[in-house]
């Protein structure tokens, strides 16, 4: 068996939530670390989920009668912590989730075909089988969910039961693109996981729930193309009136009876209603109309490991996600107790850790025998202060650029856990800014690398490298960064002249805007172009590798007089992360075209600060005198690169789910009648404000009631700590304005 990373050995023992007594007593408590057979893997546990099934589970309320002394939980992800001795396509250290599926015999008809769920020798997580509310936990090694890049643990967690749970009950129905499928309680957690899933599969939804603010909920957050209150006297012919004709399958994830008896009455001929939710009592239908229309009623179940990885990685193409809370491992038998009592608020998450945060102290609330520990606030060690926290939470709602993101936990923790304290201007330097040079080098591919202050800063430093005695000209795009937000820093600094060039196309310059506008040397009439600088993102819209391989090719075979270096090639890459994460293009590649680039961390990353400039070895060696004329050489950078270190290895998986989610507003906002001045490719929407008649004042009110932070520009700019909350008092905001504006 191989233990854990950096040759350190396993605890023997492990904290645990014990069921004792079914449905009287959950113990916190040590218990043995397990140590995997040849086929299974140790999983050291970071997160897991917690729903109703559990709760069911520790009751007792499903045949068999569980074993006791259990351990609960069937959907938590963390790290291969250890693994048997005939596992292959695992290795120490690779993020695996668990879920209901814990083993299957996998010979029998049921594995060979796909339905691992029906395996005779099936074991449950949290139910037959030791489940995920431990540190430490075992699973056969092919039913460990291989989590994708681009979704953060806590978020996949909930995926392991409600996505594939819904996104299974969807390929049971056998609906095809561009049909209706209904989503009975869809303004619940599984019917708006339901709703998203199916559109995400390009099928049509009508949802059903009940009530004005559900509806709006349905119609406008989750973007179902149709709504009916399932509590009306004639539900089935609205159902049938609004679809032309009723759907053509029906998911019901309700947990009442009556919407089951509902469903056979507007049903399209030859339909489908498939059933996942458990109501107590049993479904009476019409015989002779279910015979004679073709209507088929089965039931779903949760789906393999290969169907919950499909579910993983729609959820992050589409960007849509569960809504949840994190909670601390030691609360939950107080949700256990707000599950009892029907007041559970969305989804929760148990953050485990190999750690635990808090001491293992236990007070009684929910039984006599039922140990928790309660909330505390000021824990040692905790880095993530109450006003961090609720700096966080109004991140969730700003929407003015990418650099109001607040460090995260893990960047706290770096600049706590920063070792170095070198002074970087003097020989050799900071060890932790070098450990940052040295990463940037490898990503990008250059000989040398820079940490500066600020973006601004690179691109400054950058173009006094390249430029030596006036007369110069630079060319660019005229509405690049640099020129324009730059504080008339160019003239300043390098005495340069600037060509700013309109792209044909509106969005990105191309060589065929470019190749005219450069001024050769020869004619002492004009300053010769001596660099061109291109910028990605521009707004939001990406310069495609093609488009920027072109220019560079041309540009760097421009005549030039005898002694003289060839034009330069300058990237203002501040947000060139997000841009080579949507093409899916290396950034090696990309800087290829350039001999010298800012790289903002401070943007898309999240960092507190700073940028790093790359290029050649002579050209960082000249660009390092140039820092120190701008006042840009500091003392102890260390702690500084740390966190921009930090914030490279925590934000740049998740710039997909930021993409996405922005793509996912602009569909909402296009769909209610907003026009976009450029293409939504990355983390921004630009609005066309003139367009759609309204002005940027308005914009800033409007999003201002819904306490949310705008520019009246009209550019919405998406980051990480964006909340699905700060995403529904947008799309609400921006509704009320435009109905508004219809109005007048």
């Amino acid at each position: 068996m191989t233990l854990l990373t950096n040759g350190q050995a396993l605890p023997p023992t492990q904290w645990a939530h014990v069921f004792k007594t079914r449905g009287q007593t959950i113990e916190l408590k040590q218990i043995p670390v397990g140590t995997p057979g040849p086929d299974e893997v140790l999983v050291q546990m970071e997160y897991s989920g917690v729903c109703h099934t559990d709760l069911h589970a520790w009751k007792g309320d499903f045949p068999p009668t569980p074993k006791p002394d259990l351990v609960g939980g069937h959907e938590g992800v963390g790290l291969v912590a250890a693994i048997g001795s005939q596992v292959h396509g695992l290795r120490i250290g690779d993020t695996v989730g668990i879920q209901w599926i814990n083993r299957t015999c996998g010979v029998c008809e049921f594995c060979s075909t796909g339905n691992q769920p029906l395996c005779p020798k099936l074991q449950l997580s949290g139910y037959m089988v030791d489940g995920t509310f431990q540190q430490y936990c075992i699973c056969k090694a092919d039913n460990a969910v291989r989590i994708p890049p681009g979704i953060s643990l806590e978020a996949a967690a909930p995926v392991l039961c409600a996505g594939i749970t819904v996104y299974k009950a969807l390929k049971e129905s056998n609906v095809q693109p561009g049909q209706i499928i209904a989503i009975v309680g869809a303004g619940g957690g599984l019917g708006s996981l339901a709703v998203q899933y199916a559109k995400a599969c390009g099928h049509k939804v009508l949802a059903l729930s009940s009530g004005s603010a559900k509806g709006h909920m349905c119609l406008y957050d989750l973007g179902a193309d149709y709504f009916v209150d399932y509590k009306s006297p004639n539900v089935a012919e609205e159902a049938k009136h609004v679809t032309g004709g009723g759907p053509h399958a029906a998911m019901i994830v309700s947990s009442v009876e009556e919407p089951f008896h509902r469903a056979t009455q507007y049903i399209r001929p030859g339909g489908t209603i498939v059933a996942v939710g458990l109501p107590p009592g049993k479904i009476s239908t019409d015989l002779f109309s279910m015979v004679t229309q073709k209507i088929s009623i089965k039931g779903s179940y949760v789906g393999n490991r290969q169907e919950t990885e499909e579910a993983l990685a729609i959820l992050i193409r589409a960007g849509f996600s569960v809504q949840y809370d994190v909670v601390d491992f030691a609360e939950l038998p107080n949700i256990y107790d707000l599950m009892e009592k029907g007041q559970m608020q969305g989804r929760k998450v148990l953050k485990i850790g190999k750690t635990l945060s808090k001491s293992p102290e236990y007070l009684s609330t929910f039984s006599k025998d039922l140990h928790f520990r309660p909330r505390q606030n000021g824990i040692a060690g905790n880095v993530v202060s109450p006003e961090l926290e609720r700096a966080i939470e109004r991140a969730g709602g700003d929407f003015r650029s990418d650099t109001v993101t607040v460090p995260t936990e893990p960047v706290m923790q770096a600049i706590i856990n920063a070792s170095s304290f070198e002074d970087d201007i003097y020989e050799g330097g900071d060890p932790a800014v070098n450990a940052f040079q040295d990463k940037i080098k490898a990503m990008t591919g250059k000989e040398a690398a820079l940490f500066v202050l600020s973006g601004t800063q690179g691109n400054q430093i950058c173009l006094r490298t390249h430029l030596h005695q006036p007369p110069h000209t630079i060319l660019l795009d005229y509405r690049a960064h640099v020129q324009v937000w730059g504080t008339g820093g160019l003239p300043l600094f390098s005495q340069a002249t600037v060509t700013g060039v309109e792209p044909k196309n509106g969005v990105h310059l191309t060589l065929d805007d470019i190749k005219d506008r450069i001024v050769e040397e020869g004619n002492f009439h004009f300053p010769p172009t001596r660099v061109v600088s291109l910028e990605n993102t521009l707004s939001g819209s990406i310069l495609p590798l093609k488009h920027a391989r072109e220019i560079s090719n041309y540009v760097r075979n421009v005549r030039v007089p005898p002694g003289r270096t060839r034009i330069a090639m300058h990237l203002d890459g501040a947000r060139l992360l997000e841009a080579t994460t949507a093409e899916n293009v290396s950034v090696r590649e990309y800087l290829d075209c350039f001999d010298s680039a800012s790289i903002c961390i401070s943007k898309g990353c999240g960092a507190p600060m700073g940028s790093v400039i790359v290029g050649s070895r002579e050209f960082i060696d000249r660009a390092r005198w140039f820092r120190k004329m701008f006042g840009g050489a500091t003392r102890q950078t260390g702690i500084m690169a740390a966190a921009a270190s930090a914030s490279l290895d925590y934000c740049l998986p998740l710039l997909p789910k930021v993409h996405a989610l922005t793509r996912r507003v602009a569909e909402y906002l296009h769909r209610i009648g907003y026009e976009f001045l450029l293409p939504v490719e990355t983390n921004m929407i630009v609005l066309n404000l003139k367009k759609t008649g309204i002005d940027g004042e308005s914009l800033v009110r409007y999003c201002t009631k819904y306490g949310l932070r705008t520019f009246p520009s009209g550019r919405l700019a998406f980051h990480h700590q964006i909340s699905e909350d700060g995403v529904s008092r947008l799309q609400r905001a921006l509704l009320e304005l435009i109905t508004d504006v219809k109005r007048v």
